[in-house]
Protein backbone atom coordinates (compact mmCIF):
# COMPACT_ATOMS: atom_id res chain seq x y z
CA UNK A 1 0.00 0.00 0.00
CA UNK A 2 2.86 2.84 0.93
CA UNK A 3 3.93 2.03 -2.70
CA UNK A 4 1.47 3.73 -4.17
CA UNK A 5 0.66 6.90 -5.73
CA UNK A 6 -0.86 8.49 -2.77
CA UNK A 7 1.52 7.73 -0.45
CA UNK A 8 4.72 8.90 -2.83
CA UNK A 9 3.33 12.49 -3.12
CA UNK A 10 2.35 12.55 0.68
CA UNK A 11 5.88 12.23 1.12
CA UNK A 12 7.60 13.89 -1.07
CA UNK A 13 10.32 15.86 0.68
CA UNK A 14 10.98 18.27 -2.41
CA UNK A 15 7.54 19.54 -2.49
CA UNK A 16 6.59 20.34 1.40
CA UNK A 17 9.71 22.44 1.71
CA UNK A 18 8.81 24.41 -1.15
CA UNK A 19 5.35 24.78 0.34
CA UNK A 20 6.51 25.71 4.07
CA UNK A 21 9.24 28.41 2.30
CA UNK A 22 6.02 29.97 0.10
CA UNK A 23 2.83 28.87 1.69
CA UNK A 24 0.89 31.75 -0.58
CA UNK A 25 1.63 30.30 -3.60
CA UNK A 26 -0.68 27.23 -2.89
CA UNK A 27 -2.93 28.49 -0.37
CA UNK A 28 -3.47 32.14 -1.48
CA UNK A 29 -3.36 33.75 0.92
CA UNK A 30 -1.68 33.15 4.74
CA UNK A 31 -4.62 33.98 7.57
CA UNK A 32 -7.68 32.75 8.58
CA UNK A 33 -8.85 33.04 4.78
CA UNK A 34 -5.31 30.53 3.36
CA UNK A 35 -7.09 28.13 6.05
CA UNK A 36 -10.58 28.30 4.32
CA UNK A 37 -8.98 27.81 1.19
CA UNK A 38 -6.78 24.81 2.54
CA UNK A 39 -10.06 23.40 4.05
CA UNK A 40 -11.85 23.79 0.69
CA UNK A 41 -8.43 21.83 -1.11
CA UNK A 42 -9.11 18.87 0.93
CA UNK A 43 -12.53 18.73 0.57
CA UNK A 44 -12.26 18.99 -3.22
CA UNK A 45 -9.47 16.66 -3.45
CA UNK A 46 -10.73 13.89 -1.41
CA UNK A 47 -13.90 13.88 -3.55
CA UNK A 48 -11.33 13.81 -6.96
CA UNK A 49 -9.70 10.54 -5.10
CA UNK A 50 -13.60 9.04 -4.73
CA UNK A 51 -14.10 6.69 -7.90
CA UNK A 52 -17.92 7.87 -8.09
CA UNK A 53 -18.58 11.12 -5.82
CA UNK A 54 -22.19 9.98 -5.74
CA UNK A 55 -21.82 6.61 -4.50
CA UNK A 56 -19.54 8.23 -1.50
CA UNK A 57 -19.56 9.84 2.19
CA UNK A 58 -17.64 12.53 3.35
CA UNK A 59 -17.94 13.80 6.44
CA UNK A 60 -15.92 16.95 8.27
CA UNK A 61 -15.80 17.21 11.84
CA UNK A 62 -14.59 20.49 13.97
CA UNK A 63 -12.87 20.53 16.85
CA UNK A 64 -11.55 23.52 18.74
CA UNK A 65 -7.57 22.90 17.69
CA UNK A 66 -8.49 20.84 14.18
CA UNK A 67 -10.28 19.50 11.63
CA UNK A 68 -11.18 15.45 10.56
CA UNK A 69 -12.01 14.04 7.49
CA UNK A 70 -13.46 11.09 6.74
CA UNK A 71 -14.07 9.48 2.92
CA UNK A 72 -15.54 6.23 1.87
CA UNK A 73 -16.66 5.15 -1.49
CA UNK A 74 -18.86 2.14 -2.42
CA UNK A 75 -16.87 2.37 -5.48
CA UNK A 76 -13.53 2.38 -4.44
CA UNK A 77 -10.87 5.30 -4.13
CA UNK A 78 -8.17 5.75 -7.00
CA UNK A 79 -4.75 5.62 -4.58
CA UNK A 80 -2.30 4.94 -7.28
CA UNK A 81 -3.94 7.27 -10.19
CA UNK A 82 -0.50 8.02 -13.24
CA UNK A 83 1.78 10.60 -12.22
CA UNK A 84 0.97 13.32 -14.96
CA UNK A 85 -2.88 13.43 -13.22
CA UNK A 86 -0.55 14.22 -9.62
CA UNK A 87 -1.61 18.25 -9.78
CA UNK A 88 -4.87 17.63 -9.91
CA UNK A 89 -5.34 15.17 -7.83
CA UNK A 90 -3.38 14.59 -4.52
CA UNK A 91 -1.67 17.76 -4.49
CA UNK A 92 -3.36 18.77 -1.53
CA UNK A 93 -2.00 16.23 0.60
CA UNK A 94 1.42 17.71 1.13
CA UNK A 95 0.22 21.04 1.31
CA UNK A 96 -1.85 19.89 4.23
CA UNK A 97 1.67 18.06 5.98
CA UNK A 98 3.57 21.28 5.40
CA UNK A 99 1.34 23.67 6.56
CA UNK A 100 0.17 21.70 10.10
CA UNK A 101 1.20 21.54 13.62
CA UNK A 102 0.41 17.86 13.34
CA UNK A 103 -1.55 15.91 11.15
CA UNK A 104 -2.79 12.06 10.59
CA UNK A 105 -3.35 10.16 7.55
CA UNK A 106 -4.77 6.91 7.07
CA UNK A 107 -5.60 4.83 3.79
CA UNK A 108 -7.82 1.89 5.00
CA UNK A 109 -8.25 -1.19 2.37
CA UNK A 110 -7.92 -4.92 1.56
CA UNK A 111 -8.09 -5.98 5.21
CA UNK A 112 -5.88 -3.26 6.92
CA UNK A 113 -5.32 0.47 7.60
CA UNK A 114 -2.13 2.04 7.03
CA UNK A 115 -1.82 5.24 9.49
CA UNK A 116 1.17 8.15 8.99
CA UNK A 117 1.39 10.47 11.66
CA UNK A 118 3.77 13.60 11.57
CA UNK A 119 4.33 16.64 13.65
CA UNK A 120 5.72 20.19 11.73
CA UNK A 121 5.66 17.90 8.84
CA UNK A 122 7.76 15.43 10.13
CA UNK A 123 6.89 11.76 9.99
CA UNK A 124 7.08 10.13 13.86
CA UNK A 125 4.93 7.39 13.19
CA UNK A 126 3.59 4.58 11.30
CA UNK A 127 1.53 2.02 12.41
CA UNK A 128 -0.87 -0.72 10.13
CA UNK A 129 -4.00 -2.11 11.88
CA UNK A 130 -6.17 -4.77 10.80
CA UNK A 131 -9.81 -3.98 9.60
CA UNK A 132 -12.30 -5.98 8.39
CA UNK A 133 -14.35 -3.58 6.28
CA UNK A 134 -15.46 -3.97 2.77
CA UNK A 135 -15.25 -0.22 1.74
CA UNK A 136 -12.07 1.88 0.97
CA UNK A 137 -11.52 4.74 3.30
CA UNK A 138 -9.49 7.73 4.32
CA UNK A 139 -9.10 9.62 7.44
CA UNK A 140 -7.80 12.71 7.79
CA UNK A 141 -7.17 14.65 11.37
CA UNK A 142 -5.66 18.23 10.78
CA UNK A 143 -4.24 20.83 13.26
CA UNK A 144 -3.23 24.13 12.00
CA UNK A 145 -0.02 25.49 12.23
CA UNK A 146 -1.37 28.81 14.42
CA UNK A 147 2.40 30.69 13.06
CA UNK A 148 0.86 30.71 9.55
CA UNK A 149 -2.34 30.69 9.61
CA UNK A 150 -2.99 33.12 12.99
CA UNK A 151 -6.17 30.61 14.16
CA UNK A 152 -6.97 26.81 13.91
CA UNK A 153 -10.40 27.69 13.23
CA UNK A 154 -12.55 29.00 10.34
CA UNK A 155 -16.41 29.76 10.41
CA UNK A 156 -18.97 26.95 10.54
CA UNK A 157 -21.79 29.21 8.24
CA UNK A 158 -18.93 29.15 5.51
CA UNK A 159 -17.92 25.35 5.56
CA UNK A 160 -21.85 25.01 5.34
CA UNK A 161 -21.97 26.47 2.47
CA UNK A 162 -19.58 24.75 0.84
CA UNK A 163 -20.57 21.80 2.10
CA UNK A 164 -24.02 22.22 1.03
CA UNK A 165 -22.55 23.46 -2.23
CA UNK A 166 -20.21 20.13 -2.67
CA UNK A 167 -23.42 18.17 -2.17
CA UNK A 168 -25.41 19.79 -4.91
CA UNK A 169 -22.87 19.75 -7.42
CA UNK A 170 -22.38 16.15 -6.73
CA UNK A 171 -26.31 14.94 -6.79
CA UNK A 172 -25.84 11.33 -4.42
CA UNK A 173 -22.67 12.12 -2.25
CA UNK A 174 -23.73 11.63 1.43
CA UNK A 175 -21.98 14.86 3.34
CA UNK A 176 -22.10 15.70 6.87
CA UNK A 177 -20.48 18.75 8.59
CA UNK A 178 -20.25 18.26 12.76
CA UNK A 179 -19.21 20.64 15.29
CA UNK A 180 -18.99 18.30 18.65
CA UNK A 181 -22.29 18.57 20.01
CA UNK A 182 -23.45 22.02 19.07
CA UNK A 183 -24.22 21.75 15.70
CA UNK A 184 -24.65 19.21 12.93
CA UNK A 185 -25.55 19.53 9.61
CA UNK A 186 -26.56 16.28 6.41
CA UNK A 187 -26.54 16.99 2.88
CA UNK A 188 -27.92 15.29 0.10
CA UNK A 189 -29.67 15.72 -3.15
CA UNK A 190 -30.87 14.19 -6.14
CA UNK A 191 -31.00 16.88 -8.33
CA UNK A 192 -28.51 19.24 -7.00
CA UNK A 193 -27.51 21.69 -9.64
CA UNK A 194 -31.16 22.49 -10.17
CA UNK A 195 -31.59 22.90 -6.31
CA UNK A 196 -28.43 25.12 -6.55
CA UNK A 197 -30.69 27.22 -9.13
CA UNK A 198 -33.27 27.45 -6.68
CA UNK A 199 -31.42 28.40 -3.69
CA UNK A 200 -29.39 31.45 -5.00
CA UNK A 201 -32.36 32.90 -7.70
CA UNK A 202 -34.59 35.19 -7.41
CA UNK A 203 -37.47 33.41 -7.01
CA UNK A 204 -40.17 35.99 -8.16
CA UNK A 205 -39.00 36.52 -11.05
CA UNK A 206 -38.15 32.85 -12.37
CA UNK A 207 -40.39 31.60 -15.36
CA UNK A 208 -41.19 28.16 -15.31
CA UNK A 209 -39.07 25.00 -15.29
CA UNK A 210 -35.38 25.05 -15.88
CA UNK A 211 -33.91 23.45 -19.00
CA UNK A 212 -30.99 20.67 -17.93
CA UNK A 213 -28.82 18.41 -19.67
CA UNK A 214 -25.92 15.74 -18.60
CA UNK A 215 -24.02 13.93 -20.58
CA UNK A 216 -21.12 11.66 -19.81
CA UNK A 217 -18.18 9.68 -21.68
CA UNK A 218 -14.94 8.13 -20.96
CA UNK A 219 -13.56 11.91 -21.34
CA UNK A 220 -15.68 14.07 -19.79
CA UNK A 221 -18.87 14.53 -17.51
CA UNK A 222 -20.90 17.36 -18.48
CA UNK A 223 -24.28 18.80 -16.47
CA UNK A 224 -25.78 22.13 -16.86
CA UNK A 225 -28.99 23.67 -15.72
CA UNK A 226 -30.68 27.05 -17.51
CA UNK A 227 -32.96 29.08 -15.65
CA UNK A 228 -35.70 32.00 -17.65
CA UNK A 229 -35.04 34.63 -14.79
CA UNK A 230 -35.85 38.38 -15.80
CA UNK A 231 -33.90 39.30 -12.33
CA UNK A 232 -30.99 36.92 -13.41
CA UNK A 233 -27.91 36.69 -11.31
CA UNK A 234 -26.34 32.99 -11.19
CA UNK A 235 -23.35 32.61 -13.88
CA UNK A 236 -21.35 29.88 -11.86
CA UNK A 237 -19.11 27.11 -13.95
CA UNK A 238 -17.55 24.59 -11.81
CA UNK A 239 -14.04 22.22 -12.54
CA UNK A 240 -14.40 18.85 -10.36
CA UNK A 241 -16.45 20.80 -7.84
CA UNK A 242 -13.72 24.02 -8.00
CA UNK A 243 -15.06 27.03 -9.23
CA UNK A 244 -12.75 29.10 -11.44
CA UNK A 245 -13.34 32.40 -10.58
CA UNK A 246 -12.30 33.94 -13.73
CA UNK A 247 -13.77 31.28 -15.78
CA UNK A 248 -11.71 29.52 -18.92
CA UNK A 249 -11.82 27.68 -21.82
CA UNK A 250 -15.09 25.22 -20.40
CA UNK A 251 -17.23 28.52 -19.55
CA UNK A 252 -16.17 30.54 -23.47
CA UNK A 253 -17.67 27.27 -25.29
CA UNK A 254 -20.41 26.74 -23.49
CA UNK A 255 -21.58 30.15 -23.65
CA UNK A 256 -20.65 29.99 -27.27
CA UNK A 257 -22.69 26.78 -27.83
CA UNK A 258 -25.83 27.64 -25.81
CA UNK A 259 -25.62 31.04 -27.66
CA UNK A 260 -25.66 30.07 -31.19
CA UNK A 261 -28.11 27.22 -30.00
CA UNK A 262 -30.70 29.52 -29.04
CA UNK A 263 -29.77 31.79 -31.74
CA UNK A 264 -30.70 29.13 -34.30
CA UNK A 265 -34.11 28.21 -32.59
CA UNK A 266 -34.91 32.27 -32.51
CA UNK A 267 -34.32 32.71 -36.41
CA UNK A 268 -35.84 29.15 -37.60
CA UNK A 269 -39.12 30.62 -35.53
CA UNK A 270 -38.95 34.16 -37.01
CA UNK A 271 -37.96 35.67 -33.74
CA UNK A 272 -36.64 39.58 -34.43
CA UNK A 273 -34.59 39.74 -30.94
CA UNK A 274 -30.96 37.34 -30.82
CA UNK A 275 -28.98 37.05 -27.79
CA UNK A 276 -25.44 38.22 -27.10
CA UNK A 277 -23.48 37.57 -24.44
CA UNK A 278 -24.91 40.39 -22.74
CA UNK A 279 -28.37 39.85 -23.13
CA UNK A 280 -27.94 35.92 -22.59
CA UNK A 281 -26.34 37.09 -19.31
CA UNK A 282 -29.61 39.46 -18.28
CA UNK A 283 -32.08 36.37 -19.37
CA UNK A 284 -31.03 33.34 -17.59
CA UNK A 285 -29.22 32.00 -14.41
CA UNK A 286 -27.48 29.21 -15.17
CA UNK A 287 -25.00 27.02 -13.55
CA UNK A 288 -22.63 24.50 -15.23
CA UNK A 289 -20.58 21.36 -14.05
CA UNK A 290 -17.86 19.75 -15.41
CA UNK A 291 -15.46 16.84 -14.59
CA UNK A 292 -12.42 16.24 -16.24
CA UNK A 293 -9.32 13.92 -15.00
CA UNK A 294 -6.66 16.30 -16.79
CA UNK A 295 -7.75 19.86 -15.32
CA UNK A 296 -5.34 22.56 -15.93
CA UNK A 297 -5.27 25.67 -14.15
CA UNK A 298 -4.10 28.96 -14.22
CA UNK A 299 -1.79 29.76 -11.07
CA UNK A 300 -1.69 27.16 -7.66
CA UNK A 301 -5.02 28.67 -6.28
CA UNK A 302 -7.27 27.70 -9.97
CA UNK A 303 -8.47 30.52 -10.92
CA UNK A 304 -8.94 29.98 -14.71
CA UNK A 305 -9.50 26.61 -16.38
CA UNK A 306 -6.86 26.49 -19.45
CA UNK A 307 -7.31 23.15 -21.11
CA UNK A 308 -7.44 24.63 -24.88
CA UNK A 309 -9.63 20.90 -25.90
CA UNK A 310 -12.48 22.00 -23.48
CA UNK A 311 -13.88 25.34 -25.59
CA UNK A 312 -14.93 22.55 -28.65
CA UNK A 313 -16.06 19.86 -26.52
CA UNK A 314 -18.70 22.11 -24.35
CA UNK A 315 -19.77 24.26 -27.34
CA UNK A 316 -20.48 20.90 -29.01
CA UNK A 317 -22.10 19.42 -26.52
CA UNK A 318 -24.16 22.48 -25.10
CA UNK A 319 -25.51 23.56 -29.20
CA UNK A 320 -26.72 19.74 -29.34
CA UNK A 321 -28.41 19.21 -26.36
CA UNK A 322 -29.92 22.65 -26.00
CA UNK A 323 -30.75 22.31 -29.58
CA UNK A 324 -32.63 18.56 -29.18
CA UNK A 325 -34.70 20.57 -25.71
CA UNK A 326 -35.89 23.68 -27.74
CA UNK A 327 -37.10 21.15 -30.76
CA UNK A 328 -39.15 19.32 -28.23
CA UNK A 329 -39.80 21.94 -26.39
CA UNK A 330 -40.39 24.97 -28.41
CA UNK A 331 -42.86 27.20 -26.27
CA UNK A 332 -39.93 26.69 -23.50
CA UNK A 333 -38.11 30.29 -25.00
CA UNK A 334 -39.91 33.05 -25.06
CA UNK A 335 -38.54 36.94 -26.34
CA UNK A 336 -41.94 38.46 -23.95
CA UNK A 337 -39.89 39.41 -20.71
Amino acid sequence: MSQEVVWEVLENETQKENIKKCPGRFIGVVGEAGLESLVFQVLDGLLAIANDASKSQLSIELAPDRFNFFLASEKGLALNKEKGLLSSTYTFLPILRALSEQMGFSVEKDGRRMIHIYQQGRLVKKAFIPSDSDQQKIEIAFSPDPTIFNTQRISYFVLFKRCQQLAMLNSGLDMALIDGKEQKNHFKYTNGLTEYIYQNDHRITREGRPLTFHVKDNELEMEAVISKNSSASISASFVNGHLPIEGGTHLDGFIQGTMEAMNQFLEETNRIKFLTKESFAERFDFILSIHIQRPRYQGVVKTKIRNPELYKVTQNIAFNEISRFLKRHPNWYSNER
